[in-house]
């Protein structure tokens, strides 16, 4: 063997792969079996690993790093975590770096023998999918949070901001409501473009949840107020409408997720679209409160810089923060103090 050839097979560092690999990831990501067409362009598809439904995406930088991610499975918390093209070989092929690198100088024509293409890896089965909602079931259930929404008159709402300790315009932002029949509150549930899909209820006295029938789950959130939200402006997410309701009593943008592992592609929908500058999970403060925001932090990384802030030891959550005197301003300097989570494209993966 030559020195040359000795030097091509042994000498070449990461940054020079990356560097002969840029602008060409497309074909070499097609090579390792990931299908053409789920590289197409940037809109979410089905994951050809996990199966999921929209989770899959290449990144804004694709063509040059090999940028991709799947919310549930190559993210800024996987390991390997989403980043550049050699992250990418490594989840897709489900092999080490050091696996991806020597299959990657083999492509490039730098390793030892003659690379050989790898079969497409068959995605695992994903659960079905909910049945999707019709429109005259949503426009049922549209419906039906109105009439609710009627029902709740002003002592009414008096009545329940006093006893969730909230202010009552909050609840009127949220659009909550009464239903004599299930003697329980209402609570719309929206998409992220503001439309009504859903109805979460709740009982007064014990607080028992539940939903009416036809609805699927969704945010809690003044459509109004994030229609006209401030370019750039910081938006706060809380677990259930009345953690949301209690952040709005303090007059910050807030929407609300139906539960600790739900809500997540509405978020990402909304996010999208009104483009915050920045997102703080404001977090239950039990394991799975904490957990749930780490999660949902990784899935909305994609979109603005991400912060988790907890109640103090002892307080269950935003509500019982605020109730026991929590300002916006201490929640504020809570947001500032905390470690901003971001997808960083220069460097690969979150930082």
């Amino acid at each position: 063997m030559s020195h040359n050839s000795h030097r091509n097979h042994h000498q070449h560092s990461i940054s020079d792969l990356k560097r002969l690999a840029s602008g060409r990831w497309r074909e070499i990501l097609t090579a390792a079996g990931l299908p053409a067409e789920l590289l197409a362009d940037r809109r979410g598809k089905p994951c050809p690993k996990c199966g999921g439904r929209d989770r899959f995406a290449s990144l804004p930088d694709f063509d040059t790093r090999g940028s991709l991610i799947c919310r549930h499975c190559h993210n800024a918390s996987s390991n390997p975590r989403s980043g550049d093209g050699l992250a990418s070989l490594q989840w897709w092929l489900g092999c080490s770096m050091a696996e991806a690198i020597v299959w990657l100088r083999s492509f490039l024509g730098l390793g030892v023998g003659k690379h050989i293409p790898v079969q497409a890896i068959k995605p695992t089965m994903a659960p079905p999918p909910k049945p999707v909602q019709s429109e005259s079931d949503r426009l049922r259930i549209e419906l039906m949070a109105d009439v609710c929404r009627r029902n709740l008159t002003g002592p009414g709402i008096a009545h329940l901001a006093k006893q969730l300790g909230v202010h009552p315009q909050s609840l009127r932002q949220l659009q909550v409501g009464w239903c004599a029949s299930l003697c329980a509150t209402t609570w719309p549930m929206r998409d992220g473009i503001g439309n009504i899909i859903g109805v979460r209820t709740r009982e007064p006295v014990t607080a028992a949840k539940g939903s009416m029938s036809g609805g699927n789950g969704g945010l809690f959130y003044d459509p109004d107020r994030i229609a006209n939200i401030e370019s750039g402006a910081r938006i706060w997410i809380a677990e259930g409408p009345t953690d949301t309701a209690a952040l709005l009593t303090l007059g910050l943008d807030a929407v609300g997720i139906p539960s600790a592992k739900s809500g997540g592609d509405q978020l990402l929908e909304l996010g999208r679209r009104i483009l915050p500058s920045e997102i703080v999970i404001v977090a239950d403060g039990d394991d799975s409160g904490i957990e749930s925001a780490r999660k949902l932090r990784s899935e909305l990384v994609i979109v603005a810089g991400v912060r988790i802030i907890l109640p103090p030891v002892g307080i269950k959550d935003a509500r019982e923060w605020i109730n026991r005197g929590a300002s916006r301003v201490d929640l504020e300097n809570e947001a500032g103090a905390a470690e901003v989570f971001k997808f960083d494209c220069t460097d690969g993966g979150a930082a």
